[in-house]
């Protein structure tokens, strides 16, 4: 779909001031009819302009040129009136001399800028299209719906990249609104990620929209690009999850921004959750259930020595809580193994160089004819 398709289909759902599609204009602009003005005082232009606009709602037959020519003679700067006057000619040209005459008047009806962004679209004209687009969102911002499917189509497109950027640096009220609603097209994706990238300096993004245009990546395979996302909005922070993979590091326990941060299970039969002084994690898991407590992606060498500090108990159940790396790219499972007493330290690798982005989860059942598990997570160490 291109961005006229879905500026067409987008506005065929709007409800224009309370008028009806704009397919419908063209079948209205037929017949003379003037008697209709004559219920309306002739010196109340607007008043006319309003029976013009009735006129399109109600789809009656007769032409509105003569209606909508005794507004203007009353109140020339009416952006109504001058577009309903342009949307009945048949000369394309004269149409859209007429439309972009009006625009000078007034942008804030949104008859005109509607039918201004068909004309912008027509012409592939992305810095116009968004720019109207910005316009209707601010006024009018309950037609978030019908819109942002045009600014996501326009989006996929790599020449509105800087247009996006420009306009989104703003701080338009919708933006963050738009981010998100936008990381759930894939096709809109790598140039959201650009786009999003673009903006670091400029707009000041909420936190839960980058963690769901990062969460939209790693679902849609792009973890490479949600990878540097993570890098550039966590900095300095990320570098203890996606340093380069060649120094001793301690995983820190942040859940700022999963998953490249730790996601956490928590509910009343298991849960993991940080607990401060020092900082850890804390893992409960009742007697007759199982599940993934917690995991994060993280970048790893080739192979490494993983080192857990922790209390868990029963010591003898400790079998039951197990460390599980999988590659993330391919999601292959390979590595799973069960703590040890502390401190538990394991052997991994080596891992092929398109795996080194890992998924790292700790699982953990608590038979039914078992105790329940508990303890402390102290520490999680990467050595190379």
């Amino acid at each position: 779909m291109n961005l006229v398709k879905a500026a067409s289909l987008a506005i065929g759902t709007l409800a224009l001031s309370g008028l009806l599609a704009m397919q419908a204009f063209t079948n209205v602009l037929a017949n003379d009819k003037p008697a209709l003005a004559a219920s309306v005082s002739p010196l109340n232009g607007f008043a006319l302009e309003q029976v013009a606009l009735d006129r399109l709602q109600s789809q009656e037959g007769g032409s509105l040129t003569p209606l909508v020519r005794q507004v203007l003679a009353k109140e020339p700067l009416s952006p109504a009136a001058w577009t309903i006057l342009a949307l009945s000619q048949q000369d394309a040209d004269k149409k859209d001399a007429i439309l972009l005459a009006a625009s000078k008047i007034n942008r804030r009806t949104l008859l005109l800028q509607s039918s201004l962004l068909l004309l912008y679209a027509s012409r592939d004209d992305f810095s116009n299209s968004i720019g109207v687009l910005n316009q209707i969102l601010t006024v009018y911002p309950e037609q978030e719906a019908t819109m942002f499917p045009i600014l996501i189509q326009a989006l996929k497109n790599d020449r509105a990249i800087p247009e996006f950027v420009q306009t989104l640096s703003k701080k338009p009220v919708w933006s963050d609104n738009f981010l998100e609603a936008a990381s759930q097209d894939s096709d809109a994706l790598p140039n959201l990620a650009r786009v999003r990238m673009g903006l670091f300096g400029k707009l000041m993004v909420e936190q839960d929209t980058d963690k769901t245009i990062i969460a939209a990546l790693v679902k849609a395979g792009r973890t490479e690009t949600a990878a540097s996302l993570y890098r550039k909005i966590s900095e300095p922070a990320a570098g203890s999850a996606l340093d380069a993979a060649g120094s001793s590091r301690r995983i820190d326990w942040s859940t700022n921004m999963p998953p490249f941060d730790w996601q956490l299970t928590d509910n009343a039969e298991q849960r993991a959750q940080i607990i401060e002084s020092p900082e850890r994690l804390e893992i409960f898991v009742r007697s007759g259930k199982a599940g993934v407590l917690a995991e994060r992606i993280l970048t790893v060498p080739s192979s490494f020595a993983l080192q857990i500090r922790h209390s868990v108990t029963p010591i003898d159940q400790l079998k039951d809580v197990r460390i599980q790396i999988q590659c993330e790219k391919t999601r292959t499972k390979f590595f799973d193994q069960p703590l040890t007493p502390s401190p538990s330290k394991f052997a991994v690798g080596p891992i092929t160089p398109d795996c080194r982005a890992v998924r790292l989860s700790l699982l953990a059942r608590a038979w039914s004819n078992k105790a329940s598990i508990s303890g402390t997570i102290d520490s999680i160490n990467i050595i190379p």
